[in-house]
């Protein structure tokens, strides 16, 4: 990797850390300066699709108190998978995609998925 891309590797992943930063703080005028004004946020899991006002207000207002750690991010960018965590003590999974505009997030897709052992049902049937 020539040294350009490896400045613009590390660009991003301070870029990204510090958005989980300000999603885990929910701090809705910290957290909007990572997007476009046009920015549209899509949650699969639960079919919602946010535009960036509607995603700060969900982001922000969503109860509790929550912190996070980056587990990993693709060298150019494209996606991230974060541990995320309650102050109640639960945990879940974020995986989330980016498209990038002019160095900030266009479009982000985030799969949720929480923390912990399979369902007794599934362990039952001694597929691993």
């Amino acid at each position: 990797m020539d040294r350009e891309a490896e400045s613009a590797a590390m660009r991003r992943e301070a870029f990204i850390l510090d958005l989980w930063q300000a999603i885990a703080r929910q701090d809705a005028h910290e957290l909007a300066r990572f997007f476009t004004v046009d920015a549209q946020i899509l949650w699969p899991n639960s079919g919602e699709r946010f535009d960036l006002p509607g995603y700060l207000r969900a982001n922000c207002d969503y109860p509790g108190q929550w912190s996070g750690q980056v587990e990993r991010i693709a060298e150019d960018g494209s996606y991230s998978v974060a541990r995320v965590w309650s102050a109640e003590g639960l945990a879940s999974r974020a995986v989330t995609f980016y498209q990038w505009r002019n160095g900030k997030i266009l479009q982000m897709t985030e799969y949720w998925g929480e923390i912990g052992p399979a369902p007794d049902w599934r362990k039952g049937l001694s597929l691993s």
